[in-house]
C-alpha cells in the first residue's frame, strides 16, 4: 500500500489570526447614502401619519398626542444613531485566497468566505450610491439563494476591480 495515513493535530495557537488582518472601513459618503434613505423613510411614513390625523375624527380626540410625538421622534432619532455606530462598524478586507466583512452593532459578527466558496458576484449600485459614486459587491457561495456578504459603500471603481479579480480567481 505504501502511504502511512496522517491525521495530525492543530493547535489553536497555530491557526491563522484573521482578526490581525487590517481592513477597510467602507467609504464616509456611504453614510449620507443611508441617511437620505432614512429620511426619506421618515418623510413618507411622517406625511402618511398627518394624513391619518387629519382625515379620521377619532384620532384627532387621541389622547398623549405629545408623549406620542415624543416617541415616534425618539425612535426616527435612534435609528439614525444606530445606522451611525453600525456604518463605523462595517469594515472589509480581501485577502489572497478570502474576502473578510465585519458588521454588527450590539454583537460582532465577521464573515469570511473563501474565493473557492464563491459562485456568483454581483455589483450594483442604487439611485443613491449612485450619484456618490459608491457601489455594493454581493457575493453568493453555493447552496444558497440569497447573498452571503453584501459589501456596501464601496467606490465604483475599486468595487469593479475586485469584481473583476475574484471573477478571474473563481474561474480558474
Amino acid at each position: 500500500m505504501g502511504t502511512t495515513f496522517e491525521n495530525n493535530e492543530i493547535l489553536a495557537q497555530d491557526l491563522p489570526n484573521y482578526e490581525a488582518v487590517a481592513t477597510t472601513r467602507l467609504d464616509k459618503k456611504h453614510y449620507w447614502v443611508v441617511l437620505i434613505s432614512t429620511l426619506l423613510v421618515f418623510s413618507f411614513v411622517s406625511l402618511g401619519l398627518m394624513v391619518c390625523f387629519n382625515f379620521f375624527n377619532f384620532l384627532k380626540s387621541m389622547p398623549y398626542k405629545q408623549a406620542a410625538a415624543i416617541a415616534y421622534l425618539s425612535f426616527w432619532g435612534l435609528y439614525v444613531l444606530y445606522s451611525w455606530i453600525g456604518f463605523k462598524r462595517k469594515s472589509y478586507c480581501y485577502r489572497a485566497h478570502d474576502v473578510i466583512y465585519n458588521f454588527g452593532v450590539f454583537h460582532k459578527t465577521t464573515v469570511l468566505i473563501p474565493f473557492n466558496r464563491i459562485q456568483h458576484i454581483a455589483l450594483h449600485e442604487g439611485l443613491f450610491s449612485r450619484k456618490f459614486g459608491l457601489a455594493s459587491l454581493q457575493f453568493y457561495t453555493a447552496g444558497g439563494s440569497t447573498t452571503d456578504i453584501n459589501i456596501p459603500g464601496m467606490p465604483l471603481e475599486v468595487a469593479k476591480s475586485f469584481k473583476e479579480i475574484i471573477s478571474n480567481k473563481i474561474e480558474k
